[in-house]
């Protein structure tokens, strides 16, 4: 096992992680424009909530969110600065990955072996910096890029209260480092907090931390007061109501597999194998405290990934360095060697995909923003253009036939869809969300019907507005999470003739068809129907 850095090493490990971000981040923005090929739900998801809080409104006062402001904030910052939301996007990653770059070259200096530091830089660097959520699916997005930052404050957070310094003790450093990565959970993704807590607290109290945990602590408060002042403390109450509508809603109660084939489908169970017998070697002789650590920070890491889109278990990897850490033994480096071969794939990808985004084919996507109101400002945002023109819908097939009708019934499809007495299509759309959110805000616009209006979509998303003249709508959530946040305010009520989401749309049309309310039909065209409110 090599020693410690000395004062040099320490210097070439700064510049280390400072060449990482250079790397990672110069191959970004060297490409000019910000180019996704997946997941344009999230990609609108993420758009408007960064458009909305760059024109002054603030998450959970004017829009409903369970994700805390710190997840927008470094983006939106550049916004405000005059960027473009693409160079926004990857310089807000790039100004989260330069904070990191001094935790984790402290987690590095003081506990960690040369080779395992310059080991945790690259996958934090990594984590912070990736053009995709992780997997093993080669393409390029950035949804969900508030799990990769959370992960991997988690991962020096995690290494900081478990781990005890080797080479360098200061608890006011590790309290400000813990207090940094738990103020973005709190305030960005709160799940994460509420999964380590309960293993970090019981950590630092096991080595007798507490100046490290009043100075977290208090790093937490600050950053709360500083967002107090920003947003008011009615932001605070709005948050928790928000949090509590995301944990009542049955509209999307998970972000991917369920829990029990998350714990024993094929795919998961090694690696969860993997997890308890860490914990059975740890507790046997190795490191009995740690392990005892590990027992309650494994139902979080569990917790996690469930919550997450993908199902990516990344503590594999935060589980190998944890337990090479403290010990070489022959088990515990078989442990950690099969943890590392089950998340490389998933590292793999996001280490590679700002060169994957380098030489993508600008020829292949379109600006988001083509032809709209936003296409001077924000012109730097591109998706795969056949994603966007390709407008696909999936249909049930209703056999009339006698020798075939017997099909319909074993299918034992969903009754219509209706409305004010109505029966709508059954149909759900695949792809070209983007395309037929152009169209759509178009077809208003030549219609005369969109200029100082607003509009509430029956379905998940709602942001006809970025791509018109359409109002956005005050109060409105820009993904639905159950309730009719933002429908009083809203002009217009639209139908599409295909849903993204049938569940969101069979609640919408339930939900408003229960207020009494009689709707005027204004426009009907083959994706969608719109009503006026009274």
């Amino acid at each position: 096992m090599d020693d410690g850095m000395d004062k040099a090493g320490a210097r070439l490990f700064l510049v280390y992680l400072l060449g990482l971000v250079a790397l990672m981040g110069g191959l970004a923005l060297a490409k000019g424009g910000l180019y996704v090929d997946r997941h344009e739900g999230d990609t609108l998801h993420l758009i408007e909530i960064l458009l909305r809080m760059s024109e002054g409104q603030w998450p959970h006062l004017d829009f409903v969110t369970p994700l805390g402001v710190l997840a927008f904030l470094p983006i939106v910052a550049f916004v405000w600065a005059g960027f473009g939301v693409g160079a926004a996007i990857v310089l807000g990653q790039i100004s989260v990955a330069l904070m990191l770059v001094p935790m984790v070259w402290w987690l590095g200096r003081s506990r960690l072996t040369r080779g395992m530091a310059y080991g945790v830089g690259a996958l934090v660097m990594v984590l912070a910096l990736a053009m995709i959520h992780g997997e093993a699916a080669a393409s390029l997005s950035l949804s969900m890029h508030y799990n990769r930052w959370a992960w991997a404050f988690a991962f020096v957070a995690i290494l900081v209260a478990v781990l005890e310094p080797k080479h360098a003790n200061n608890q006011w450093v590790d309290g400000v480092i813990l207090g940094v990565a738990f103020s973005f959970f709190v305030m960005g993704k709160i799940t994460y907090g509420v999964a380590f807590a309960p293993g970090v607290a019981l950590a630092l109290v096991l080595r007798g931390q507490w100046r490290a945990i009043s100075v977290a602590l208090a790093v937490v408060a600050l950053f709360a007061i500083a967002l107090t002042f920003m947003a008011g403390p009615a932001m605070w109450w709005a948050y928790l109501g928000d949090l509590a509508l995301v944990a009542s809603t049955d509209i999307r109660p998970r972000a991917g597999v369920d829990l029990a084939t998350l714990l024993t489908a094929p795919q998961y169970v090694l690696g969860n194998a993997v997890l308890v017998l860490s914990v059975l070697v740890l507790r046997r002789g190795v490191d009995p405290k740690l392990g005892l650590v590990l027992m309650l920070l494994a139902p979080g890491m569990i917790y996690v990934t469930y919550q997450n889109y993908g199902n990516d278990p990344k503590w594999l990897a935060l589980l190998a360095v944890m337990i090479l850490a403290v010990s070489r033994t022959p088990q515990i480096i078989a442990l950690a060697v099969v943890a590392c071969t089950l998340i490389a794939p998933s590292f793999f990808n996001m280490a590679t995909s700002p060169a994957r985004h380098f030489v993508a084919k600008e020829g292949t996507y379109r600006a988001l923003f083509f032809e709209t109101p936003y296409a001077d400002r924000h012109g730097d945002f591109f998706t795969k253009a056949e994603r966007v023109n390709r407008i696909l819908k999936r249909v049930p097939m209703q056999f009339e036939s006698e020798e075939f009708a017997y099909l319909n019934t074993l299918a034992a499809h969903l009754p219509p869809a209706e409305f004010q007495g109505e029966g709508l299509a059954s149909c759900v759309q695949e792809l070209g969300l983007i395309g037929a959110s152009h169209a759509m805000a178009r077809d208003l616009d030549r219609a005369g019907l969109a200029e100082g209006k607003s509009v509430f979509v029956a379905d998940t998303f709602g942001n006809l507005w970025m791509f018109g003249n359409l109002s956005p709508t005050k109060g409105a959530a820009p993904w639905y999470y159950g309730r009719l946040t933002g429908y009083d305010a809203a002009d217009y009520f639209l139908i599409p003739t295909c849903p993204t989401t049938p569940q969101a749309y069979r609640s919408i049309l339930k939900d408003v068809e229960a207020r009494g309310e009689v709707l005027t039909e204004v426009r009907r065209t083959e994706l969608y129907i719109l009503y006026a409110r009274p």
